[in-house]
């Protein structure tokens, strides 16, 4: 199973994944999401999930 990690940082979510296909398209594994940093976590979690059922998606404690 795949897995998502988001982080929220000052300019923004990002999202990290486990699945080699994302680095060997983008050159790294670790992504900007759509979501501000304003953006709750309840809601980044909920709508990465919602696009990737497939996934494990986790947020970073103490990054939220």
């Amino acid at each position: 199973m795949e897995t998502i990690r988001l982080y929220r940082l000052a300019t923004g979510w990002v999202a990290t994944f486990s699945d080699p296909t994302v680095k060997q398209l983008f050159g790294t594994d670790t992504l900007p999401t759509a979501f501000t940093a304003q953006a709750s976590v309840d809601v980044v979690r909920t709508e990465i999930q919602r696009r990737n059922p497939g996934a494990d998606v986790q947020v970073r404690t103490g990054n939220v």
